[in-house]
């Protein structure tokens, strides 16, 4: 661990990488296994706490290969054929997964239960190698490595790309060439919205959310032009920007997580961050705000936009003096004043006379 406002963990330790192999060599008959059902079925059965008594492999039509088995705390074996039987231990795996709190010193295990078990497992069993994990207020970020390239993702989208993976392998996912991304509906949804016509962007966008998915589940995403990849940027922003004005926070979201996943580190990151901590101020999940904020603001955002939207988040979470400096900050920016006239009376009611005369010795030059 390191110092300073963010704690940052070593996670080498708590990456459990050989654990598939070590299962394989402890029985032939796993190995068998592999060979019927395949590698990541088994493993990813395995995960879900499924026990396997017998394999009835079909010479015609893997689909046509029977599972004979029983899954978690139910003894009751049952025969089934293996798509339903991927299907049992998809709805095992993709079960939400609440993360657990993180300490000031965790051991392996507090790491590896606020990331979540299940995924630590999964991505050793897909050769993804979490590094380090970086815990701020609001925010864990790990980075990670992945076919020779590293990337930084919220512990959420960490889950998110994870899980992708886990429908894909299972086939419950769609294929990308089966739905069409169509550029010039960037340029539409750039009109809707600015007439604030956020059902019409809705509408239009949505559509892409499944292709991108795919994009980026399979590497593709990376051999985009980057005009290309800029618009895809874009039209996330706006579809994200379009469900937090109509209400539907939840999908904003997720429609914006999605874009900060697809920009990666590019400027348009940015602005997604952004985007994505004015939803979770929107939808009064201050505490996530705030790390997503400060991120926004490292990478280059707008301050003058982000500086009052932290300030009610810190202020919301009672950490008054951060608050009062972010709102200070963003007076010097010239601010919009709705946001700091909402909260600079309760800050300054705290405070009393104290910052006042706090602001009074900066300004004394002697």
């Amino acid at each position: 661990m390191t110092g300073g406002g963010s704690r940052v963990y070593d996670l080498a330790a708590a990456h459990p990488v050989d654990w598939f192999d070590t299962v394989l060599e402890q029985s032939p008959d796993f190995e068998r296994a592999c060979q019927i059902i395949g590698r990541s079925t088994l493993g990813l059965g395995l995960i879900a706490g499924a026990r396997i008594a017998s394999l009835t492999p079909s010479p015609h039509s893997q689909s046509l290969t029977t599972v004979e088995f029983s899954i978690g705390s139910d003894p009751t074996a049952r025969s089934v054929p293996l798509p339903e039987f991927r299907e049992t231990i998809a709805r095992y795996l993709l079960a939400p997964l609440a993360s657990a709190g993180l300490g000031e010193d965790p051991d392996i295990e507090a790491l590896q239960m606020h990331i979540g078990g299940r995924y630590m497992l999964e991505a050793a069993l897909f050769s993804v190698r979490p590094i380090e994990l970086r815990h701020d207020i609001g925010l864990s970020e790990i980075t990670l490595e992945f076919n020779g390239v590293r990337h930084v993702l919220t512990l959420e989208d960490f889950r998110d790309v994870i899980d992708e993976r886990v429908r894909a392998e299972l086939g419950l996912g769609q294929q990308a060439d089966e739905m069409a991304i169509d550029l010039a509906l960037v340029d539409q949804a750039e009109q809707a919205n600015a007439n604030d016509n956020w059902g019409a962007t809705v509408a239009i966008l949505t559509p892409w959310l499944t292709p991108i998915s795919m994009l980026l589940r399979s590497g593709e995403a990376d051999e985009l032009s980057e005009e290309v990849h800029a618009r895809l940027s874009d039209g996330l922003d706006l579809l994200g920007t379009a469900y937090a004005n109509i209400g539907d926070l939840d999908a904003a979201n997720e429609v914006l997580r999605l874009g900060v996943q697809w920009a990666g580190e590019s400027s348009k990151a940015a602005d997604l961050f952004l985007a994505l901590g004015r939803a979770s101020v929107a939808g009064r999940k201050h505490g996530e705000a705030i790390g997503l904020l400060r991120r926004a603001i490292r990478l280059g955002g707008d301050e003058e936009v982000a500086m009052p939207l932290l300030a009610k988040s810190l202020a919301a979470r009672d950490h008054a003096l951060a608050a009062m400096v972010c709102l200070t900050r963003a007076r010097e920016l010239g601010a919009d004043g709705e946001i700091l006239g909402e909260i600079r009376p309760d800050l300054e009611a705290r405070f009393g006379d104290a910052w006042s005369r706090f602001e009074a010795w900066m300004a004394d030059p002697e």
